[in-house]
């Protein structure tokens, strides 16, 4: 596909061979500052002169392959199917992203306390909404940074997180900030687990406040088929499109319906998730 450009990010030698030959490798060994992750590329990349973005850029991680369990030729083929979206998202987290309210319900699960730091933040930048009362579906979410999008999405989104970035930078050298304590644990998959601060898993969140505030982008998210749900979220599997379906209907209408509708197929998938786990010891329901 012709203006399509994904980066895929590295920081050790021993990634390379994962590397796909269709993707434009980003070498971020030197990895200057690592506490703010695949972030920190994007912006760096972005303040080039805009040189590294085409009429749709990605930047992926070296592992992607084994977190979305897709090849580059089906992300492509979706891209182009999709060519009148101004965002394509490739989450990995399909339970997750179903079973949830929101990401900061999502969020308090594995980072506790990080919606009240996130809504202080946004207060203070006069970024007027309500963390804990939003509602997020696979519309607005995208966990990784697993996402492709055009030139003016790029443009609205990093002028929106040039704030944020602005504002937890400005709080660097500040003592007990709760952005730079090191009590996020994050296992990097590849053999080693990093301590990092809260700053990747609270960006990668303010995505899905991003989209909400831009609702003229269109946006289209990779669904996975009923066979690929079973291998990742087993009984629960079957539930996920309907969850998902819920929380987009009840944004679109503002109808408690569908909350309520949302809220028992939440109960549902709890029990098919506790039944697949007990089924199936040591699996991970994504």
């Amino acid at each position: 596909m012709t203006g399509l450009t994904i980066h895929q990010i590295w920081y050790r030698d021993e990634q390379r061979p994962f590397l796909e030959p269709r993707m434009k490798p980003w070498d971020n060994r030197e990895n200057l500052r690592p506490e703010w992750c695949e972030y920190w590329v994007m912006r760096s990349a972005w303040l080039d002169d805009d040189r590294q973005f085409d009429e749709r850029t990605g930047f992926f991680s070296w592992k992607y392959r084994q977190k979305l369990d897709l090849d580059y030729g089906q992300i492509e083929g979706f891209i182009t199917a999709h060519s009148g979206a101004d965002c394509c998202i490739f989450s990995p987290a399909v339970f997750q992203v179903a079973f949830y309210r929101n990401v900061w319900s999502q969020a308090e699960v594995w980072h506790p306390g990080m919606t009240k730091i996130a809504q202080a933040m946004l207060d203070d930048l006069g970024i007027r909404v309500d963390l804990a009362g939003s509602v997020d579906h696979h519309l607005s979410t995208a966990y990784a940074n697993l996402w492709v999008g055009s030139r003016p999405f790029w443009r609205a989104y990093m002028e929106f997180m040039e704030r944020i970035f602005e504002y937890i930078e400005a709080q660097r050298e500040r003592e007990r900030s709760p952005f730079w304590q090191n009590r996020f644990g994050s296992s990097g998959g590849d053999g080693h687990v990093q301590c990092l601060p809260i700053i990747p898993y609270l960006v990668e969140r303010m995505f899905s406040v991003f989209v909400k505030m831009h609702p003229e982008f269109r946006i289209a998210a990779w669904e996975y088929p009923l066979d690929i749900l079973k291998k990742r979220a087993f009984r629960a599997a079957g539930m996920i499109p309907l969850a998902n379906w819920c929380k987009l209907m009840y944004h679109q209408t503002g109808s408690e319906l569908y909350l309520n509708m949302f809220a028992q197929m939440q109960n549902e998938m709890y029990t098919a998730a506790t039944k697949s786990l007990e089924e199936n010891p040591g699996s991970v329901i994504s």
